[in-house]
């Protein structure tokens, strides 16, 4: 099985040949030295994710992903900004041309890793695993419950944007017609019915526990959530704040990101924005 291809834009070599160092176990690294290269290269090749640095001259990382963005191959491609700095302008900018996230330079290792499976499984190219989506699919079902009907749907579209086998893609579909026809108690039953079949099929376990997460990464995953929120990005807030729930959180990391979550949902941002600061306090 061939693999992935992630394509590397960056105008300092040494910066393309440490990437190249970290990923080419796992992928295949096509290094480009410039925008204007690594467009070329698009418009005859197709990859499944691009590192694209933001500091460039001539053409920079945004004006770069805007003319990937034109591309057919590159309305969806997944893009990872490369950053020294979180200019929040441009952070801004990004998003509104679809980032999937950005990483801070220089980079973690097992960070860089991490950011790239998040963005292909949601992008259905990595398959997800089932603890993971065990835990999103309740989630979803936590929502309900909370009648909060609106993020209900956005996770489920979240989630049928993974790799998922037949049986749960169905399923899932299911709920995300039932939520559209405002049957909110079917949606729920369909959603128990996932959760008990993953239990059944030894998907998951029933005492599957969230996975650790140290205190480092903890703290680095609670920055880029209030970037975020300082960039008004709601939707990238939300879901870098489910990803983290996904963990085993020390408790008041975990309620004041469960409240900050419940706060997004209603768009009430500034309340979201003080209660992620004050968990970083406490760290």
């Amino acid at each position: 099985m061939p693999r992935m291809r992630i394509l590397a834009v960056d105008d300092n070599v040494v910066n393309l040949a440490t990437l190249e160092q970290e990923l080419k176990d796992k992928y295949e690294v096509i290094p480009m030295i410039s925008g204007r290269r690594a467009i070329k290269f698009l418009q005859s090749e197709d990859v499944d994710l691009v590192l694209l640095d933001v500091q460039m001259p001539v053409m920079d990382g945004l004006e770069t992903l805007q003319e990937i963005r034109t591309l057919e191959n590159g309305v969806t491609l997944p893009v990872i900004f490369l950053t020294s700095t979180a200019d929040k302008v441009v952070l801004l900018e990004g998003s509104k041309l679809g980032i999937m996230d950005y990483i801070l330079k220089p980079f973690d290792s097992f960070d860089l890793h991490e950011r790239i499976e998040k963005a292909l499984k949601r992008r259905g190219v990595l398959p997800i695993d089932g603890t993971e989506l065990y835990q999103r699919v309740k989630e979803v079902r936590d929502y309900i419950l909370s009648e909060k009907y609106k993020p209900a749907l956005t996770k489920t579209e979240e989630i049928l944007g993974y790799q998922l086998e037949e049986d749960i893609q169905g399923r899932m579909a299911n709920v995300k017609i039932k939520l559209e026809a405002a049957d909110y108690e079917g949606a729920e039953r369909m959603l128990d019915r996932i959760i008990k079949m993953m239990k059944k099929s030894g998907r998951v376990s029933d005492d599957s526990d969230a996975p650790p997460i140290s205190l480092g990464e903890m703290n680095s995953r609670l920055l880029y959530i209030l970037t975020d929120l300082e960039n008004y990005d709601i939707k990238e807030a939300l879901a870098k704040l489910d990803d983290l729930l996904c963990y085993e959180l020390p408790p008041v990391v975990f309620d004041g990101c469960k409240k900050a979550r419940g706060k997004l949902a209603e768009y009430d941002d500034d309340e979201a924005e003080k209660l992620i600061r004050a968990v970083l306090s406490e760290l």
